[in-house]
């Protein structure tokens, strides 16, 4: 008989299949899976940096958590209601370009379901590499046309 001893393994959050927002830390005993814990919220984007060189009034909470994939949407959301309470009026063309914005990345984002889905179901990489790429296009083009790129 083999003497073996427990080992932990981290799988994620970099991994293809976890998505960039999972990991799971895995304790295994030769070949042998004795534990298995899910670690959730990996998802960091530099919050804390971006939040040291703005104001206060500057830092708009990111709730990419809720969706990472579609946070546009998410982002609109919390700026229609900070906006309200606050009774601020945006201007007619930062609106428009928000809700383009928003349907795009809607769009987009089905593309890169299907991706994810068409990789865990074991076509590797592919179809997820083409839906990014569609996504990125359209990012440069929506930062471009809002004055950023």
């Amino acid at each position: 008989m083999l003497k073996t001893q427990e080992l932990q393994i981290n799988i994620g959050p970099q991994h293809p299949s976890t998505h960039g927002v999972f990991r799971m830390l895995l304790t295994v005993d030769g070949e042998t899976v004795v534990d298995l814990k899910p670690v959730f919220g990996y998802l960091h984007r530099n919050h804390e940096q971006l939040a040291e060189v703005n104001t206060y009034l500057q830092n708009m909470p990111y709730t990419d958590r809720l969706d990472y994939f579609n946070s546009m949407a998410n982002n609109h959301a919390y700026a229609l209601a900070i906006e309200k309470l606050a009774d601020i009026e945006v201007p007619e063309r930062a609106e428009y370009i928000r809700v383009i914005m928003v349907e795009l990345t809607r769009i987009l984002n089905h593309a890169g379901a299907l991706g994810f889905m068409i990789n865990d179901m074991g076509a590797w990489q592919t179809p997820l590499a083409f839906g990014i790429r569609e996504r990125e296009k359209s990012s440069t083009c929506l930062r471009w046309q809002a004055g950023r790129g």
